[in-house]
């Protein structure tokens, strides 16, 4: 009986947990800000990954979306850069920078 209910189990949890997040294709595309006086392109494609451009440097990573909204960029040395989505932006606090909102373009 247990062995029978228990792919059940793990199917409907799974399934709670994927309706709990928001979908990556519809936070995937350009966003942009302005810092002092430089643009900052963030893109996220549907795959997961993404670039941080600047006139001077990009960046890539990997990004997830968490509950409550919040998207996390993943750096290759291991950090964790936090963003909250709301809308058509995103906005992520840095250290040295405050606040950041990147728009939808």
């Amino acid at each position: 009986m247990m062995r029978r209910i228990l792919p059940i189990l793990l199917l409907l949890f799974a399934l709670a947990l994927t309706a709990c997040s928001q979908d990556k294709g519809a936070v995937a595309g350009t966003y942009a800000a302005q810092s002092n006086e430089t643009e900052i392109v963030l893109t996220l494609k549907d795959n997961g990954k993404g670039t941080w451009s600047t006139d001077l440097d990009e960046i890539e990573f990997k990004w997830s979306i968490r509950k409550g909204g919040e998207l996390w960029l993943h750096t290759k040395e291991g950090g964790v850069i936090p963003g909250v989505i709301s809308d058509d932006t995103i906005t992520m606090i840095l250290p040295g920078v405050d606040q950041l909102v990147f728009q939808r373009q």
